[in-house]
Formats: structure tokens, C-alpha cells, sequence
């Protein structure tokens, strides 16, 4: 049976996962399977990522992020040791940062964590565009790999 909506129903949706609810538009409340911590090390901003970097987190976190690298300082880290999940949404909110950074003259490091977030970024390229610290891991499991990206 279709779904029929009219102008005068109320549409509320609730988006539920595992038998818990991550966003209630009635209540106004969510349950984020994803954030960013902030914080100042020697005078860098890292942007420490968690959990499932997707489209979702891309449209929540931009506004955030960009308002973070108007403040920030000219040493920028990307910290995705902690994320769990990278597809195209989560790459979209990586190219934003590093254009951001790179219109203030500044420099962004990324540390891409795990094997699978390595296996995304190399799938698409995208370990060509970054600067990833010598000691990042899963630099050395990289055919070809050097200590330093660009």
C-alpha cells in the first residue's frame, strides 16, 4: 500500500537502527553515530573524528569544522584513528578541510587510523592529496610508500 501524504498530515518520522532511535523529528532529538572532539596541542588544531564518517556526518559537521578553521591556527591534524566507517560522505567533508586549510596557507596532516581507512583513501587516490605523518599507521604497508604525502 502507498504512502500518502497530503497538506494538511503531520509527517513524523523517526530513524531507528538496532532497536535504538538515532533521530526523532517530533522530539527534535538524535543519537549521532558520529562527532569531533577539538582540542590545541603545541599550538595545532587537531580535529579528532569519530566513529562513521558518511554523508550524514558530512551535512552535521561542515558547518562546525568550517567554523573551527576560521578560528584555527595555520597547523591543522585530522585525527581519524577512531572512525569506524569512510565512504564518499565522509572523503566530501576530508576535501573540504584540506581546501579550507589550504586557502589560509596553512597545512592539514591526516591520520588516516586504520587499514580500512588507508584502503579508502588509496581506492580513491586520495592518499596522493593529503600530508600524512611519517609515523601514521599503515604508512609502511603501502606498496611504494613514502613518508610523506603531498
Amino acid at each position: 500500500m502507498p504512502l500518502r501524504i497530503s497538506r494538511t498530515t503531520l509527517l513524523l518520522i523517526t530513524l531507528s537502527e538496532g532497536g535504538r532511535t538515532l533521530l526523532d523529528w517530533e522530539t527534535g532529538t538524535a543519537d549521532f553515530t558520529f562527532g569531533l572532539n577539538h582540542r590545541m596541542v603545541n599550538g595545532t588544531d587537531v580535529l579528532a573524528f569519530w566513529g562513521e564518517l558518511d554523508a550524514w556526518a558530512d551535512q552535521e559537521l561542515t558547518p562546525r569544522v568550517t567554523a573551527l578553521l576560521d578560528r584555527a591556527g595555520q597547523q591543522v591534524v585530522a585525527d581519524l584513528r577512531k572512525v569506524t566507517f569512510l565512504d564518499a560522505g565522509g572523503l566530501r567533508l576530508l576535501v573540504r578541510i584540506r581546501q579550507q586549510v589550504a586557502s589560509a596557507q596553512g597545512t592539514l596532516w591526516l591520520v588516516p587510523g586504520s587499514a580500512r581507512n588507508w584502503r579508502v583513501l588509496r581506492i580513491t587516490r586520495l592518499d596522493r592529496s593529503f600530508t600524512i605523518p611519517a609515523g601514521a599507521p599503515y604508512t609502511n604497508r603501502r606498496p611504494g610508500a613514502r613518508s610523506l604525502h603531498h
